[in-house]
């Protein structure tokens, strides 16, 4: 979706998206703060729809620059797992205690907290803790007719940045799911 054609309305899209308030946003793109014209704003379609664009398209760079920085550094999930199992390890069991260099057999308290962290860490790394969380006010979805639900569907499929035969297989799973 290109910029909007109203430019106090790409205005405060862009402001949406980068956190701010409706009514900061409203300001930002110009116009005088009214609670109700800036809601009816915020939330019209073309500007949530652009808001969600523009989310994506900054989490997709994000996350390149991530990967980069990551691949340039030498990091990458081997690494990051292998280092966690042993900070893991060496707070469950303790830190060798050393006496002028030599290790004396003996071990440090454990550090449960630290090893919670490390286990937590490492669970989300590889998917085994997810974290979730509601999109749109509570009940958003449960109000709306199956056209409503599948169009949003679709508009936020296409946000996140699905293609569109990916986005009909979505939608052709749900089709099948109902008639069930």
């Amino acid at each position: 979706m290109p910029a909007l054609h109203k430019p106090g309305h790409e205005i405060v899209a862009q402001a949406l998206a980068a956190g701010k308030s409706q009514a900061d946003a409203y300001r930002a793109g110009g116009y005088v703060y009214q609670p109700a014209n800036a809601h009816r704003l915020c939330t019209s379609p073309e500007v949530a729809a652009r808001v969600s664009e523009i989310a994506a398209h900054r989490y997709e760079d994000e996350r390149r620059a991530r990967e980069i920085a990551a691949n340039e550094a030498g990091l990458d999930e081997a690494w990051i797992i292998k280092r966690l199992k042993y900070l893991t390890d060496v707070s469950l069991q303790g830190r060798p205690i050393k006496k002028n260099g030599v290790s004396t057999g003996e071990h440090t308290k454990p550090d449960g907290p630290t090893a919670v962290k490390c286990l937590t860490l490492a669970a989300k790394i590889t998917g085994m803790l997810v974290h979730r969380h509601e999109i749109g006010d509570p009940g958003e979805f449960s109000r709306m007719t199956d056209g409503e639900l599948e169009a949003a569907l679709v508009t936020q499929a296409r946000a996140m940045g699905l293609s569109d035969h990916s986005v009909n297989e979505i939608i052709g799973l749900r089709s099948a799911g109902a008639n069930h």
